[in-house]
């Protein structure tokens, strides 16, 4: 071909007749347009998110810090091996076992403020924020499952020397509870379990009820997780918190009040709740059948009377209840009317009753043989 030929055909396609290397389909071009569009948008989504995650992260840090100024802890603060943890404690006058109280999933020892005070002044009595609730130092970053918690619980009764105790489990730390009182048979005097979980129900409530899937542990405790990112707090800081502060008044009096709601809200406390939930979702595969042999251990079991706490799910949780009197050859059976899951809060003197009872019991009868 002549270079005249060469250069007329150059000429053409650049004119706007199309090469060999144009003669693709036209809708190649529509798909890279689309594919350039959608890269983009994508990026765009991903930088935004971003920089939301990161201004989230900035307030969350700065409101904890701020929180860590005004609110200083109303107990102290117990070394157990590396890290602390916060009890509120009420020192009794007389020499009997002392009284743990492990709070339930979430909740802070001052929440039990009102049933020790409604506890005979001879009655030494410690309520702990377990790791990352509370005032107390971060959990490790595990699954909070019933062995860990009970580890931790053992762990505070070595700080505090406590040679002889009551155990008091309240919703998910009862199943805590229960395991260090058969880990411990000679050290643990007395066991209450106030409206306590069992490691076994959320399968069985999911078999008894199919409006609550399994599932249902695990998407909380991933909204839980997210809320961990400042816009949480930022929520609650515009919209929320008066409503908060109502509730925790009500819990733990106006001086806490603000205290409580601010450290719940910490990235810890977060962690430490989904870990928790983590632990319950778990709690039938790695609980060992141990943990339902209490020997002749002093056990009372406080449940919910009239079932307004549980809803359709309450002969269930009454089942699983009755099911811890054969765990121990020395157990009794509360029902109680006219309160909800939190009995410390609707009916302390109830609670502070059968605490008394147990360790006027455990002072009669002495330490308990392993």
């Amino acid at each position: 071909m002549s270079a005249l030929g060469i250069t007329a055909r150059r000429h053409h396609s650049r004119a706007g007749f199309r090469t060999a290397a144009d003669a693709l389909p036209s809708g190649k071009y529509v798909d890279r347009e689309r594919w350039g569009a959608m890269r983009r948008s994508v990026v765009g989504l991903v930088a935004a998110a971003a920089f939301m995650a990161a201004v989230g992260w900035l307030y969350q840090l700065v409101g904890q810090r701020r929180d860590e100024r005004h609110f200083s802890p109303p107990g102290r603060l117990v070394d157990v091996g590396g890290r602390r943890l916060h009890i509120i404690e009420r020192a009794g006058t007389g020499n009997g076992p002392s009284v743990v109280v492990l709070p339930a999933l979430g909740t802070p020892a001052v929440e039990w403020q009102n049933v020790f005070a409604a506890l005979p002044a001879g009655i030494t009595a410690y309520a702990v924020d377990r790791g990352g609730i509370g005032w107390s130092d971060p959990a490790p970053p595990l699954p909070r499952t019933p062995l860990v918690l009970a580890d931790e619980a053992t762990a505070l009764l070595d700080a505090l020397e406590l040679s002889s105790v009551v155990l008091v489990g309240h919703s998910y730390g009862g199943i805590a509870a229960r395991v260090t009182a058969a880990r411990h048979p000679g050290r643990v005097v007395g066991l209450l379990l106030v409206d306590s979980s069992h490691e076994q129900q959320a399968r069985q409530l999911a078999q008894r009820d199919p409006r609550i899937p399994r599932s249902e542990i695990w998407r909380r405790a991933a909204r839980r997780q997210m809320r961990s990112l400042g816009w949480y707090r930022a929520w609650h800081d515009l919209t929320a918190w008066r409503a908060l502060l109502r509730e925790a008044v009500d819990e733990v009096g106006e001086q806490l009040a603000p205290a409580v709601v601010a450290r719940s809200l910490r990235t810890a406390s977060r962690r430490a709740v989904v870990g928790e939930m983590v632990g319950i979702a778990l709690a039938p595969y790695v609980t060992p059948d141990w943990a339902q042999r209490l020997g002749d251990l002093p056990t009372t079991v406080l449940t919910v009377g009239d079932g307004h706490a549980w809803g359709p799910a309450y002969p269930t949780w009454f089942e699983l209840h009755q099911s811890f009197l054969a765990m121990s050859t020395c157990a009794r059976h509360v029902v109680l009317d006219g309160t909800g899951h939190h009995m410390n809060h609707d009916v302390p003197h109830e609670v502070a009753g059968a605490i008394t009872d147990l360790v006027d019991k455990a002072h009669r009868h002495g330490t308990r043989s392993p």
